[in-house]
C-alpha cells in the first residue's frame, strides 16, 4: 500500500467511525444501555484519533528504501562564511547563509505500527533543520552559529506528540543528523534510510573535501 493511500485510508476510517458514534447521540433510542454508550464513545474515539493521525501524516513526504531527499552545493564567500543552497523535492531552490566548517542536515522519521505496518507502509519524513559546525571545539562553544528551520509548522504534530504520549500505531524517531566538510562548489546528495541520514559526495570538489577531512 503506497503512503498517500495509507494517509486516505486513515482519513476515511476515522470519519466513518466518528459518524458512526455520533449516530448514537443522535438516536438516543439506538441505545441499548450503557453498553451502547460505551461503544459510541470508543467509536469517537477511535475515529478521532484515526482522523489526527491521517492529518499529522500528511505534512511528511514518502520514504521507500534509501531515497535522495536533497542535494547540497556550497560556494565559499570568507573564511568559514559561506553560501548553501539545498534543493528539495518539490520545494524551490533555497541559498541559506551559514557560518562554521561544516554544514549539517537534521530530519524527522514517523514509522507506522500495527495494521498499517502489517501492510508494509513505507514511513515519512520531514527534513527539519539545516545548520553550521565548526572543527574547533572552541569556535564551537563561542563563534556564532547558524541554524535554519527546514520544516513548516503543521498542525499536529504526530512525531511531538509520540515523544510525550507514546502514541500507538505510530513511532517517531530522530533520524540521524548527518554533516559534511563545507568546500567551494561542492555538491552533495542527502540520502534517508529508515534509519537516517547519509551523505555522498556528487563531485570532485565534494569527494576532495572528504577525503581530506577523513586524513
Amino acid at each position: 500500500m503506497s503512503y498517500q493511500s495509507a494517509i486516505t485510508l486513515m482519513a476515511v476510517f476515522g470519519g466513518l467511525l466518528v459518524l458512526g458514534g455520533m449516530a448514537f447521540f443522535v438516536r438516543p433510542r439506538w441505545f441499548l444501555g450503557w453498553l451502547k454508550g460505551m461503544l459510541a464513545m470508543a467509536l469517537l474515539l477511535a475515529g478521532g484519533y484515526s482522523l489526527v493521525l491521517a492529518a499529522g501524516m500528511s505534512h511528511y513526504q514518502t520514504l521507500a528504501g534509501m531515497d535522495v531527499v536533497a542535494t547540497v552545493e556550497v560556494h565559499n564567500l570568507a573564511p568559514q562564511s559561506w553560501n548553501v543552497t539545498i534543493q528539495r523535492a518539490g520545494v524551490p531552490p533555497e541559498t541559506h547563509h551559514l557560518s562554521g566548517d561544516q554544514w549539517q542536515v537534521d530530519a524527522r522519521i514517523v514509522r507506522f505500527g500495527g495494521p498499517m505496518g502489517w501492510l508494509g507502509v513505507s514511513p515519512g519524513y520531514r527534513l527539519e533543520r539545516l545548520g553550521g559546525r565548526y572543527l574547533s571545539l572552541e569556535h564551537e562553544l563561542q563563534a556564532a552559529r547558524t541554524v535554519i528551520d527546514l520544516a513548516s509548522d503543521g498542525w499536529p504534530d504526530i512525531w511531538a506528540w509520540d515523544q510525550v504520549f507514546n502514541l500507538p500505531f505510530v513511532e517517531g524517531i530522530y533520524g540521524n543528523a548527518t554533516f559534511m566538510p563545507m568546500k567551494d562548489r561542492a555538491r552533495f546528495a542527502v540520502k534517508l534510510s529508515s534509519s537516517g541520514l547519509v551523505a555522498v559526495a556528487m563531485n570532485d570538489e565534494a569527494r576532495d573535501a572528504v577525503k581530506l577531512w577523513g586524513e
